[in-house]
């Protein structure tokens, strides 16, 4: 489990024009909610950077501190952080309250490891990931940086579901079991040059029945 302290300060105006105000001296506009809280607050925009691309990233979770002449402590994680599509800056953030004995659910990413790249190879097969991570239910304590899939025995054809995924204890999947994690398949090149080449042999035969009929009807004649 990763943590951060974030030091927060309460926000008395609102609205676009007091968001970019706010931008423009460090501070991020955020809102905590969650547990019957909403609260709109500032909080350092370069401390919410640093939590994003920490190794737990989002699922981060965060000692909130909010100032005044009676601070208040939470905990809280990332829910949402907007971006600006052209600078890439942080806009705005939502901080989810948890309860460190509570369950949540959040997203996780998948990390692949050991892909039997020989054996792909030698059969011309790729593999096709189409889920990068799943929606888990546990406690905040027990939120796995990444779940490991382990595809050291995967085999040309084999499919693999998210219900055949391997958590860490205390961790429940949210995400549908039946979902499909990833394929293995033979490479549309590998199949075309299979096609050429059954073709190329239906050609061989189909010419060696012909000679072998012509030789008959010859060997009629005489």
């Amino acid at each position: 489990m990763e943590t951060a302290r974030l030091i927060a300060q309460k926000r008395q105006e609102t609205g676009k024009g007091a968001a970019r105000r706010l931008r423009c001296t460090g501070k991020l506009p955020v809102v905590l909610y969650g547990h019957g809280t909403t609260l709109a607050l500032s909080v350092d925009d370069r401390a919410v950077w640093l939590i994003r691309h920490s190794e737990a990233g989002e699922n981060t979770i965060i000692d909130l501190v909010i100032d005044g002449d009676q601070p208040e402590t939470c905990n809280a994680i990332l829910r949402e952080v907007q971006i600006d599509p052209v600078s890439q800056g942080q806009l705005h953030a939502d901080l989810y309250r948890i309860v460190m004995d509570e369950p949540i659910t959040v997203t996780v990413p998948l990390e692949f490891i050991n892909e039997p790249e020989d054996r792909l190879k030698v059969a011309q097969a790729v593999l096709t990931p189409l889920l990068r991570e799943v929606e888990v239910q546990c406690l905040p304590r027990d939120i796995p940086d990444t779940i490991v899939v382990d595809l050291e025995d995967l085999q040309v054809g084999d499919v693999l579901h998210a219900g055949a995924l391997r958590l860490p204890s205390g961790v429940t999947l949210m995400t549908d079991a039946e979902e499909t994690v990833l394929t293995t398949s033979i490479s549309m090149a590998a199949e075309a040059a299979a096609e050429e080449e059954a073709e190329a042999a239906e050609a061989v035969a189909g010419a060696a029945e012909g000679e072998s009929a012509e030789a008959k009807e010859e060997s009629s004649a005489d």
